[in-house]
């Protein structure tokens, strides 16, 4: 099913000044509850970003654009992926510099 998030990306939100601490733990604790449940079932995101957590009609945040998504034990079963992918202006230098 795809589920059309009426309130944006959460960049929007982070461009024109954000939100309070308390709203943005908020955001932070659904972030972590997405991560948990996404990794408890062996995916990886692999590409998380502000634009692709999205919030919903009643501002719950979602995570969206599972496109370079993988299973957590890699290829070869090892944990390791081995592939760069994402968008650079998020990686770590280390990953960048590899």
């Amino acid at each position: 099913m795809i589920e059309y998030c009426e309130g944006g990306e959460l960049f929007d939100y982070v461009e024109i000044g954000g939100f309070s601490e308390i709203v943005a733990r908020t955001y932070f604790h659904q972030l972590l509850e997405g991560l948990d449940y996404l990794h408890k079932n062996g995916v990886a995101h692999r590409d998380l970003k502000p634009e692709n957590l999205l919030f919903d009609k009643d501002m719950n945040l979602k995570i969206a654009d599972f496109g370079f998504s993988a299973s957590i034990d890699g290829r070869d079963g090892s944990g390791k992926m081995k592939t760069v992918l994402g968008t650079e202006g998020y990686m770590a230098p280390e990953i960048i510099l590899r």
